[in-house]
């Protein structure tokens, strides 16, 4: 049960996707770097990314991990589909294919097969258990 908990933890969700390995063909590195060097520019996958990590830790911190309320999952649910959308535009608006290495190459692969695998953990996780929770309008 433990290893459970820790596989669908919003801080494993983050660093696992903040360290996926981007392989380019003069740069690479984690993922974290390009969110770095696009943040200045206002790039749309570091707003996203931004913004699911902001969404993934107020629900963390506003409800714990014993919430009981739907909202914590809704709110995780949408976070992790930022951060999916985040890297899928990263590579979809890469018209030179200058980070497709990324798919070819063994340790990039097994690093984003890693974090896709964590995010399908985290989601059904969130989904299951997000229907036996209270509903929205219910006080604390």
């Amino acid at each position: 049960m433990k290893a459970v908990k820790i596989l669908t933890h919003p801080y494993t969700l983050i660093i696992s996707f903040l360290f996926v390995l981007i392989s380019g063909e003069h740069l690479g590195g984690f993922y974290l770097l390009y969110l770095l060097l696009a943040l200045p520019h206002g790039g749309i996958h570091t707003l996203l990314a931004a913004l699911g990590i902001g969404l993934l830790l107020f629900s963390y911190h506003k409800y714990g991990r014993r919430a009981t309320y739907l909202a914590a999952s809704l709110t995780n649910v949408f976070g992790a589909l930022m951060l999916v959308l985040s890297l899928f535009l990263f590579f979809y608006n890469d018209k030179q294919e200058y980070n497709y290495g990324t798919f070819y190459q063994v340790v990039p692969l097994i690093t984003l097969i890693l974090y896709s695998l964590l995010t399908l953990c985290f989601l059904v996780n969130n989904l299951l258990h997000g229907f036996h929770r209270k509903p929205l309008s219910s006080s604390p």
